[in-house]
């Protein structure tokens, strides 16, 4: 789940106004279940992934599927 959102948002970035607008209301549909079904991770900030994305400080319950 954590590298297709990484996709996502790379794609966010290069995508023109208009089609980057459609994709992001899609997108943060998918997010807000995300959202639900993750939990924040204390330990994020000592982690070597990028702080700077919400979805890679998130914990999931045994699997990145959803």
């Amino acid at each position: 789940m954590r590298h297709a959102r990484d996709v996502l948002e790379e794609v966010l970035r290069q995508l023109p106004s208009r089609s980057r607008a459609e994709l992001k209301h899609h997108v943060a549909s998918l997010d807000a279940v995300y959202l639900e079904r993750t939990l924040p991770d204390p330990f994020a900030d000592r982690r070597q992934w990028r702080a700077d994305l919400w979805w890679r400080r998130r914990l999931t319950m045994g699997g990145e599927a959803m």
